[in-house]
């Protein structure tokens, strides 16, 4: 069961407003984080989207939604190797997205080509949790319990998709955490840099299971939106497996956010 010993914080009926107000406050004395900086960047990214742009200048940073490129050939499987791990013996596929050059891999157990019902986890970039142990987050531990969950289970795959921050890029994210330490919350960090809750694009994944040959799948995942984004791309999803990680101090407002606001099902 989910350890929800941490506090809520003291200013969570704040509007949005408020926290900006309030973050404006403690920043008098910060003189290295300039919040009429992130404004001036928040409201360039949104000019920059709204003109059809790309403001992050980097592929490694590509936080808006590119066209897809036509044909079957723009995400392909580019490599393939035994995957000898701590949770088990898989097979590791990369997978190029030559709309952004950005490499995918997907951890293969078993024969799936065909299968129906195949366990699969859709996992997106987490640096800062999967890499770094962050607590924050409890993306490394939904990532290590999917492949001990397919190791067990004899077959499935995990889709791991470079797309960090839900979307936003790695630096970004370390931006919203420093606004999530000064009062707001993920989603509200988020919105104050300009960009969606949810910024995370499955089409290279739903592209991934047509190169695996993967007919049907139950889907590991606490994310209403995952499913949902899936089934528009033609994945057939016949059922939810949930993916049950401890609270701690640490994540436990970030956890209380993703129920509540996000729709998450803990």
């Amino acid at each position: 069961m989910s350890n929800r010993s941490g506090r809520p914080k003291d200013d969570s009926a704040l509007s949005l407003s408020e926290r900006r107000l309030s973050l404006r406050r403690k920043m008098v004395d910060d003189p290295g984080f300039s919040l009429e900086d992130l404004d001036n960047e928040a409201r360039n990214r949104a000019g920059s989207r709204l003109a059809g742009g790309d403001s992050t200048g980097s592929l490694g940073e590509v936080a808006g939604k590119p066209a897809f490129a036509e044909g079957k050939d723009a995400v392909e499987l580019a490599a393939r190797a035994a995957f000898p791990t701590r949770f088990g013996d898989f097979e590791l596929y990369g997978v190029l997205d030559r709309r952004t050059g950005f490499e995918h891999t997907a951890v293969v157990k078993g024969d799936v080509r065909g299968a129906e019902n195949c366990p699969v986890r859709v996992h997106s970039q987490c640096h800062t949790g999967d890499v770094l142990g962050s607590l924050r987050c409890d993306c490394r531990d939904q990532l290590e319990r999917a492949l001990r969950y397919i190791e067990e289970n004899g077959s499935g795959v995990v889709i791991y998709l470079k797309q960090e921050g839900r979307g936003i890029g790695l630096i970004n994210k370390i931006r919203a955490y420093r606004l999530q330490d000064l009062g707001l919350d993920t989603v509200e960090a988020n919105e104050y840099l300009g960009f969606p809750a949810e910024n995370r694009d499955y089409r290279v994944a739903a592209r991934v299971f047509s190169i695996l040959g993967i007919k049907s799948v139950e889907l590991m995942t606490n994310n209403p939106d995952k499913i949902e984004k899936l089934k528009a791309e033609g994945i057939v999803i016949t059922g939810r497996i949930p993916v049950v990680t401890d609270w701690n101090e640490f994540n436990y407002e970030y956890m209380e956010t993703k129920k509540h606001q996000m729709g998450h099902l803990y």
